[in-house]
Formats: C-alpha cells, structure tokens, sequence
C-alpha cells in the first residue's frame, strides 16, 4: 500500500486492497484443497475424472454407501467392503498405486518420449509418486508466470496449506526459487511431525531447525502426503478420526498443530481456494481448525469450485460465521487479480 499523506483525506481500501497489503506483509495463508491442485496441474475437471476412474478400477457402487461419487465414499466402500484390501493402510496404497497409473496413462497418451516411459516402466514399483511426476514433467506450468500455483508461490509468504496429498504446491515454490519444507500432521499415530526436504533423489531429508519463512516457506499438508501412505485421510472413518485428534489437544503443549501453524490461521487473512461447501474436506478443516478459532480478526476471502446460485446463498450465510467473503469467478482469475494487485 502506499504511503499515506498526512492531513490528505483517502477513501476506504477494498477487501483485495487489504489482502494485497497483507501478502506483502506476509500475513496471507493460502489453503489449498486436493482438487484444485489436480485441476491447476491436470487441467480443469481433472479430479472428478480421477475419482471417476478409481470408482470404475473398484467396482464402486453408489447403492453400497449413501452419498454420491466422492473420494470419501469411495475410499471408505473400499477400505470396509472390498474384499481383496486387508487392511486400510493397504487401500490407500492402492489407491496412491492408482494415481500413478492414472498419472502414467496421461503422460503416454501425451505424447512424452517413449525412452522416458519405458524407463519408468521398469521403476514403477519402486519409484515414488512425486519423482514419478518430475520425471514425467508434472506439473509442465505451460502457462508460465500466469499459472495460478506460480502466482501464488511467488507471494512473499512464509505458511501454505493444504488438504491436497501430492508436492504440486512444493514444486511451484522451488520453481519460483524458493526452498520449501514439507511438514505432515500427524493426526494419526507414527506420522513423523518434523519438517523435511526433498534431497536430487526425492529422498526426506529432516530438518528440525527449521523456521518458516518466504524464502523458506512451510507446506503443511493437513490430509496426508503420498510418501507416507498411513498418512492419508482419505476415507470417511479417517475424516472422524481427523477431526477428534485435532480437536482434542487444542491449546494445550500436546497439540499437534504445529504452534506456529495455529498462530498463522489467527493472525493472518485466510484464502481457502477450491472446495465444494458439501465436501468432506472442507467441513473438515473449516470446523475443526477455522470456525472454531474464535479469536480470528481478520478478514479472509473464499473461492468456491463452481457453486450454484442456490449454493451461492448458502455459501455467504455459511461463511459468514467465520468472517469470509466469497468471491464470485474462477480461481484463475482470482489469482490474476491478486497479482496485478501485488505488482501494481
């Protein structure tokens, strides 16, 4: 913002104002959802075609579960009924086995060389997801400084947050410079709390010195990372499970949200980017670590994926108990529109 001139009368600043100024300030956490990463990266509809194919792969029947064709009800169907998964630690590696060869059919009817293909062919038992992904040039960020997850890594801001499972949001920020470090929340016992980084061979690397920053950003994925298949929310019974141990320890030296984490999501606007008002993920996060932060002052802004004009209504009174506006476009332009701000 400006500098203001003393005794010069100046209108009031606009929400987009304010949350410009806050991002040069450092005090804007995005949260991203997992079907908005897959969107930007895959392209728009991606998800849905996602969770459209693991229903069929599956044999999902919508009769078995009430609710629809959602990663929840799938995942759960999966986990209680299906029949040859042992365990449900064995149905999210199935299901992270999917998403790699979902993502290595897209990649081949792509057109990427044939060299590269075989390659990862021959590795794809032992090959984790997001090298995987590298190798096969996912994300491409074909729109350049106009990708919206580019946009977005190259604010000056020190916390990320996502309900996503993969390292979309990592790679942007290491494509903007910046040398980002992956924490987990480990709602779950065993999952390692401690920040980490990626080494040349997408090993872990630990790093428990270190301290967010811009040019060292956290990336707090609050529903998993694909290297740690137990750490995956990814069923119904792992969102109730979610929700209790975050619930539970709030406020107290056991907490398991990192305290640095908690502090952001007060002290700082929120933009929740890609969520459906009915999803799983959603409720989860807004109800457990947003509404109930009752201490919030500060204004933040909501971009829905396609809501309805009925949803639409709903959306605002719903919001509204957290202090969100809903911003009525696509993400895209909404992104564009923050960085015109910010580089104006």
């Amino acid at each position: 913002m400006p500098r203001i001139r003393i005794g010069q009368q100046t209108a009031g600043g606009t929400l987009q104002q304010t949350i410009t100024d806050r991002i040069n300030a450092g005090r804007v956490v995005p949260i991203l959802s997992s079907a908005v990463c897959t969107d930007l990266v895959l392209g728009e509809g991606q998800h849905q075609k996602l969770v459209n194919a693991y229903a069929q792969h599956v044999g999902y029947d919508p009769n078995h579960l009430a609710g629809g064709l959602t990663l929840p009800h799938i995942a759960q169907y999966v986990s209680i009924i299906r029949e040859r998964v042992p365990d449900p630690i064995a149905a999210k590696e199935l299901y992270l086995k999917f998403v790699k060869s979902w993502l290595f059919e897209l990649a081949e009817a792509g057109g990427r060389p044939q060299a590269i293909l075989d390659e990862l062919d021959e590795e794809f038992d032992t090959i984790n997801l997001t090298s995987l992904a590298e190798r096969l040039g996912i994300p491409d960020f074909k729109r350049g400084a106009n990708d919206p997850l580019l946009v977005l890594a190259d604010f000056s801001l020190p916390i990320y947050l996502t309900t996503g499972h993969h390292a979309y949001i990592e790679m942007a920020l290491k494509r903007t410079g910046k040398a980002p470090r992956t924490v987990l929340c480990p709602w779950r016992e065993g999952i390692d709390p401690r920040p980490f980084y990626f080494d040349a061979q997408n090993r872990p690397v630990f790093d428990d010195t270190h301290r967010p920053s811009p040019t060292e950003p956290l990336v707090y994925h609050l529903h998993g990372f694909d290297q740690v298949p137990p750490s995956l929310v990814l069923s119904e019974d792992d969102y109730l499970e979610f929700l209790v141990a975050i619930s539970r320890d709030k406020g107290r030296n056991t907490d398991i949200i990192p305290k640095t984490v908690r502090e952001a999501l007060i002290e700082s606007s929120l933009l929740l980017l890609g969520y459906h008002l009915r999803s799983w993920d959603f409720r989860a996060i807004f109800w457990s670590l947003i509404k109930s932060d009752i201490k919030r002052n500060y204004k933040s802004v909501s971009v829905q994926l396609e809501p309805d004009e009925v949803d639409e209504k709903y959306l605002q009174a719903y919001l509204n108990q957290a202090d969100f506006d809903v911003y009525r476009g696509s993400i895209y332009d909404y992104v564009q529109e923050l960085r015109r701000e910010v580089a104006g």
